[in-house]
């Protein structure tokens, strides 16, 4: 599927994020679902990154009681490919999910029985582990993490043409934003984190078209949903959505 030729709005979503390492612990999302209340956030994105199915059916509790506090809606999520097609219908159904994104499957396959066509066509594929053109047949497009691009373009610039052009073919349905610092004085290269600590770590955003960003751009950090404020504000100026 080539990439429509329009010109797209754009959402910044806050994001609850199960992502992290030893370095950077993964938020508290037992903690943080039910703080989208007192922070007033109604509209936010999910990141099941790391959480098995156990995990997520206390996720899901915990949604729903906010649910029951006041509207939450959840328009984009990182699924996981050992989802089950019921997941996804749920967070459709009850949360107003319209997208979702999944790591390639030829690195981490789906269930058997896959993705039925409907799901796949709402569902796009993160450049993670080496992005390849066949990694997107039979889905929707790419969820581009900008942070993803720049680590090739900075640590694998081999593959950085032929990322830019898949990003320049495809629809780009949403994108994962984290902080990447600036490279260090000593001249080691930075790397990606999902933690950030000044606003100049989302300075490499400026090297990248606004044709590069989908309808849903979800922050992907693990600081706190008051932290990741002034991050959606940097956001919405940068994409003149304010």
């Amino acid at each position: 599927m080539l990439a429509p030729k329009i010109n797209q709005k754009h959402e910044v979503l806050c994001s609850i994020t199960t992502a992290g390492d030893v370095a950077t612990p993964p938020m508290d999302w037992r903690r943080a679902i039910p703080a989208t209340f007192d922070l007033s956030l109604n509209r936010l994105s999910i990141f099941l990154t790391t959480i098995g199915y156990q995990e997520r059916q206390e996720f899901y509790a915990l949604l729903r009681e906010r649910q029951r506090r006041g509207a939450i809606v959840i328009p984009f999520v990182h699924a996981r490919s050992d989802m089950l097609p019921d997941e996804y219908r749920m967070l459709m159904a009850e949360f107003g999910t319209e997208r979702f994104n999944l790591h390639p499957v030829r690195l981490m396959p789906l269930p058997s029985g896959g993705l039925p066509e409907d799901l796949c066509a709402r569902t796009y594929i993160e450049n993670i582990y080496g992005l390849l053109e066949s990694d997107l047949q039979g889905f929707a497009g790419i969820c581009l993490d900008v942070s993803h691009l720049e680590l090739t373009r900075r640590l694998h610039p081999e593959q950085y043409p032929e990322l830019c052009r898949l990003a320049e073919t495809y629809p780009i349905g949403a994108n994962h934003i984290s902080a990447y610092p600036a490279e260090k004085p000593d001249g080691k290269k930075s790397e990606e984190q999902h933690r950030y600590s000044s606003l100049s770590d989302f300075d490499y955003l400026d090297r990248y078209p606004l044709a590069f960003f989908g309808q849903y751009v979800a922050i992907e950090l693990t600081n706190e949903l008051s932290e990741q404020l002034p991050v959606k504000a940097l956001l919405e100026r940068h994409l003149s959505i304010v």
